[in-house]
């Protein structure tokens, strides 16, 4: 029977495969998330914005950025 080595240069290469491949997941996963719910919210155009904050009295200078 024989028994693989394994040494520090081959553990650091799985274990940022390991992360690697998580963080690609989440991102992933992310993405179909956003992908769905984009689908189901309703979309707000700047001229809506801009006519909504000068109904309320609202600087829109103030408010960008």
């Amino acid at each position: 029977m024989t028994i693989g080595y394994l040494d520090p240069g081959s553990g650091s290469l799985i274990a940022s495969a390991v992360v690697g491949g998580a963080a690609a997941a989440g991102v992933a996963i992310r993405q179909a998330r956003h992908r769905v719910t984009s689908r189901f919210s309703r979309k707000r155009d700047k001229a809506e914005a801009t006519s909504s904050e000068a109904e309320s009295g609202a600087d829109p200078a103030s408010t960008e950025a």
